[in-house]
């Protein structure tokens, strides 16, 4: 290797080599992966990270919604759930799901201000047309979109539960009525229709379920749009990245096999859970005990960036005890 010849990568016109990643690495390990991640496709991928954290924390919110309407379902099976003397428990419950209609919206709401920034710095084609299809005149996405605005600016609607007794036996469900909606006057015509289409009101449970559904399926498409337009910034940058990884793993596992494991001559396969699962431990004992092929396998499974080099891979053989 002729890295000592190499220079940094900070002061190194692109594309980088594998030389020049690792002594910038042994050079300063800190600058070298700022730099690497100041590169376009870096930028990219983290705002675009970003964005996932942001759908990931609509769809938890929508999930404690939904979880907490089945609690009080649940709970309200309990002959004594309705008792007075439960009252503090039904109105715990009641809470939750208040919480969680406020907390489901506001994500909502905020994850489409997020992925339109993205977009507008980042575009794909067909986006604009996709957001038409998916939200822009769909009624129920109108419906959030107001009702974010409703419970931000003029107060905070409850819904109400209402049971209902059919053939099945006995069904709780959660409403936003109509009545209390009403009381705003600044709901515009999708999002009218939406409640005029719900005369029992809008149930909870069906809105954000619907919703949450509708919301993934597009980002789905929208981060694979992303990833094949800026295909080629992610792909230099993420190169980039698994080598200055490969750098730091053969630093750590030359470290742990040679200096630890090896000098105070512990059992490697006393350790096998802290790196496999147990699908791969039992893949692992189904080769022959102490073999090449097995511990192969195990570097295989561990070297996520492909880290292991002669040198490792001998005293990884030795660690295990295979002599030839």
């Amino acid at each position: 290797m002729s890295g000592h010849n190499e220079e940094s990568i900070w002061n190194a016109e692109r594309p980088w080599t594998k030389e020049q990643i690792i002594v910038s690495t042994f050079q300063n390990l800190t600058a070298t992966l700022r730099t690497i991640d100041s590169l376009p496709g870096g930028i990219i991928a983290s705002e675009l990270e970003a964005v996932h954290l942001s759908l990931n924390i609509f769809l938890n919110a929508t999930y404690d919604l939904l979880s907490s309407i089945n609690s009080f379902k649940g709970e309200s099976e309990r002959p004594d759930f309705w008792n007075r003397t439960r009252r503090s428990n039904f109105e715990s419950l009641e809470l939750h799901i208040q919480r969680g209609v406020f907390s489901a919206t506001m994500a909502a709401m905020a994850l489409v201000d997020h992925t339109r920034i993205f977009a507008d710095k980042y575009p794909v084609e067909l986006y604009h047309e996709k957001v038409k299809e998916c939200f822009s005149e769909d009624t129920l996405h109108r419906f959030i979109q107001k009702f974010r605005n409703f419970m931000t600016h003029v107060r905070i609607t409850k819904s109400n539960w209402v049971v209902k007794h059919d053939k099945q036996g006995k069904s709780i469900f959660f409403f936003l009525t109509q009545k209390n909606l009403n009381k705003w006057d600044e709901w515009d015509p999708p999002s009218k229709s939406y409640i005029a289409l719900n005369p029992e009101g809008v149930n909870v449970e069906q809105l954000f379920d619907d919703y949450s559904g509708k919301v993934k399926l597009f980002h789905d498409w929208f981060r694979s749009q992303v990833w094949q337009k800026y295909s080629n910034d992610l792909r230099e940058c993420f190169e980039c990245k698994r080598m200055y990884n490969a750098v730091n793993d053969r630093s750590i596992w030359n470290l742990l096999i040679k200096q630890v494991f090896l000098l105070k001559k512990i059992d490697p396969y006393m350790y096998l859970d802290r790196y496999l699962s147990n699908n791969e431990i039992e893949e692992i004992l189904s080769l022959p005990f102490r073999s090449k092929r097995q511990v192969d396998r195990i570097i295989e499974l561990v070297d996520e960036y492909g880290a292991c080099d002669e040198e490792i891979r001998k005293a990884a053989y030795e660690l295990f005890g295979i002599n030839s």
